[in-house]
């Protein structure tokens, strides 16, 4: 049956006329009905035909057809294709390996550089080996050594021996060939180590340390020999990163590693992250001792590595790193008696505020020792020490008597000092400041509804003083959020409520309020306990156009947040009533659950259109409610209460632009040609809009092009440096 010819341009037409209306998403599942039912019909063929005759936005209609259709020959056809857009939808078709070797080797010929480089990364994630190994010399003799390098990884491990070591110097990032050709590399590594004089060595790790560490996770064992051997300068900072995969597969080794004069820097400062004193001490390697040894005279970092040990350990492990000091005649670091068991620390410091008693040492030095001494050992001495003539010296005693009252764990005890601190009423500033600080770092757990009352006293007396500073308040904001985050879930309402009314006193002078990542704390299901909890005073908040709680504990949830209903109501409803402030505030936190955003972007736009510059809203309207976006790109801005009237506004380009219709685009480049060619502008608002120009698919070129022989030199260089 002969095609009739007027069928595919038809069929183009109604497929256009029925994807113009809808948002991108859609436009996208609309395409892949319509174009599964053109192939079933037969006639794919044509209406690919049709669209590839059209303009930028039809021939990406047509390669995505092509693809949900099975037509790997057109596919094959556009690799090379001077358009990124549908260039890369047929590089994604051969990255998901649909489309055949001999298509891709062919797409190579006569292809320009960027082309090239697409080429390359396709035939490396799609792990081709046999078309690179065909691939790789013909491209190195015809490119140069870059292109072939890139290519590398995709090969055999014969073809990556045989040509590593001249592509070694070309090689622009590891990641790739040291994952996949870990032995290949490493040898090559070995093979130009051993060949250099020692003196050469730590250069040739400063520059190509990464293709080693990058190694390490499959050759841990090869990676560690080949740095106990020839790596004798400073352990490069690539290789550090991976301490924590050598420390699983050779614990050891790589302690004996770090123990190295040349290394031993590593251990210094900040010494080793977490993660690496967690694997050490699960392993439990003979030469853990050893290290504890090296860092005995580096507090910080012996008490990180006691930290990272069971508390029944620290101890003997203690006791090894400070076998070659005399603790008899020297004190032992605040650092280590917070983490060595109690008993051994309030034995260590009997002895030391023994011995600075003996001596006749500062009262300071003596009460530093005394503060991890039993509260009831202890409370005389610090309690007196409050009473001391000088602001200074209470300021020093206060924080001593609380920190000693908190290491004691008992909530009673902590109640008890809080009815005491009532008496900082009529102390300085400083003093204040000093003990809520200290009070600030205590746990929350230790704090019970009956110490509320002494809290609000405390608070209420800190906050009236008329020397109240700007860290007191910092200090008391800090208090308050931190048992607000913990007795959210235990539900004691005495501090919650006192929490609440702190935050809400202080609101205004030291910032929003911060809830920390209560995501990553409570439990699954528990935020519903803690927005239950809270809800009472979220309400109260609205009822006076004071959300900051709300959004507090929006961002505090982060995507929990998104279930829970009653939050979500309280986000619009500071929509419909906040502020300017408060509404671009919420219209983010709104807009933050990506199951609900697209329609949510259109409720606000029928509430107000001019909350379309918003960036929240903007980036929904050029990334997916693209059927919204010419509310935005009409010749007169969305003027209103976002959107001053009569200001200078253009539609942002990005890689969303992609996405749009080819009105969309063209109202775009006429708009942003119109703010170029405004001599009322800033020269940099100018320039920005030759480069946003630059950036729309099917106009970027005609745009710079336009400005490039400009009389004004820095338009002119904009609209060339855009090409």
């Amino acid at each position: 049956m002969a095609r009739d010819p007027q069928a595919s341009p038809a069929l183009a037409d109604e497929l256009l006329a029925a994807l113009d209306p809808l948002p991108y998403p859609r436009r996208m599942r609309e395409l892949a009905l319509r174009a599964r039912a053109a192939s079933a019909r037969g006639q794919l063929s044509g209406l690919l035909d049709e669209l590839s005759r059209r303009g930028g936005y039809e021939r990406a209609l047509a390669v995505t057809a092509a693809a949900v259709g099975g037509r790997t020959d057109y596919l094959e056809q556009r690799l090379a294709d001077p358009d990124p857009v549908v260039r890369g939808h047929a590089l994604g078709a051969a990255r998901r390996g649909r489309l055949a070797d001999a298509a891709l080797e062919a797409a190579f010929e006569d292809a320009p550089a960027a082309v090239r480089r697409g080429l390359i990364r396709t035939v490396v994630a799609g792990r081709r080996t046999a078309l690179a190994d065909r691939l790789v010399d013909p491209l190195r003799e015809r490119w140069g050594d870059a292109p072939a390098a890139r290519l590398l990884p995709a090969c055999g491990p014969a073809t990556v021996t045989r040509l590593l070591p001249d592509l070694f110097h070309a090689v622009g990032s590891w990641r790739a060939l040291s994952s996949r050709h870990p032995a290949a590399v490493l040898d090559e590594a070995e093979r130009q180590l051993s060949a250099l004089p020692e003196a050469l060595r730590g250069d040739w790790w400063f520059r190509h340390a990464p293709c080693v560490a990058l190694a390490a996770p499959a050759e841990p064992r090869r990676a560690l020999d080949l740095l106990e051997r020839l790596c004798h300068s400073p352990l490069p900072l690539p290789v550090r990163h991976r301490l924590g995969t050598l420390a699983a597969a050779e614990p050891g080794r790589t302690i004996r590693l770090l123990l190295a004069p040349e290394h031993a820097g590593v251990l210094r400062g900040r010494g080793l992250e977490r993660a690496v004193l967690r694997r050490l001490v699960r392993a439990d390697p003979p030469e853990l001792a050893e290290l504890a040894r090296a860092l005995g005279h580096d507090a910080h970092a012996l008490a990180r590595l006691l930290a990272a040990l069971p508390p029944a350990r620290r101890p003997d492990v203690f006791d090894a790193a400070v076998a070659e000091r005399d603790l008899s005649h020297a004190d032992v670091e605040s650092a280590l008696l917070e983490v060595v068991p109690r008993p051994r620390r309030e034995a260590e410091a009997r002895r030391m505020a023994a011995r600075a008693r003996e001596r006749g040492a500062h009262w300071t030095t003596v009460l530093e020792a005394v503060a991890y001494l039993p509260v009831g050992e202890a409370r005389d001495d610090l309690l007196e020490a409050t009473r001391r003539s000088s602001a200074e010296d209470r300021a020093l005693a206060y924080p001593l008597l609380i920190h000693n009252t908190a290491r004691s764990g008992d909530p009673d005890a902590v109640t008890s000092l809080l009815a005491l601190l009532e008496r900082l009423r009529n102390e300085r500033d400083p003093v204040r400041s000093a003990a809520l600080g200290a009070l600030a770092g205590t746990h929350p757990s230790l704090f019970l509804d009956a110490a509320a009352e002494h809290l609000d006293k405390i608070a209420t007396d800190a906050i009236q003083a008329r020397d109240s500073s700007a860290a007191t308040r910092q200090a008391l904001r800090r208090l308050a959020v931190a048992l607000l985050r913990e007795h959210a879930v235990t539900g004691r309402r005495e501090l919650i409520g006192w929490a609440l009314r702190t935050i809400t006193r202080l609101a205004g002078n030291i910032g929003p309020t911060d809830l920390g990542r209560l995501d990553h704390t409570l439990r699954r299901g528990q935020e519903q306990a803690v927005l239950e909890a809270l809800r009472p005073w979220l309400e109260a908040g609205a009822d006076r156009v004071d959300h900051e709680l709300t959004f507090a504990l929006a961002r505090s949830l982060g995507r929990r947040a998104h279930a829970l209903p009653e939050l979500q109501d309280l986000l619009r409803q500071a929509i419909r009533f906040g502020g300017d402030a408060t509404v671009r505030t919420a219209v983010g936190l709104w807009l933050d659950d990506p199951a609900r955003r697209d329609a949510r972007v259109d409720e606000l736009l029928a509430q107000e259109p001019s909350a379309a510059v918003l960036p929240p809203v903007l980036a929904v309207l050029t990334h997916r409610r693209t059927d919204l976006l010419d509310l935005v790109l009409d010749d007169t801005p969305p003027y209103g209460r976002f959107l001053t009237p009569g200001s200078h506004w253009t539609p942002p380009v990005d890689h969303g632009t992609s996405r749009w219709l080819p009105r969309q685009r063209a109202a775009a480049a006429r708009i942003l040609a119109r703010a170029a060619a405004d001599d009322s502008l800033r020269t940099d608002q100018r320039t920005s809009a030759i480069a946003a120009a630059a950036r729309i698919p099917g106009h970027g070129a005609e745009a710079a092009l336009a400005w490039t022989d400009a009389d004004d030199v820095v338009l002119a260089e904009a609209a060339l440096a855009a090409l």
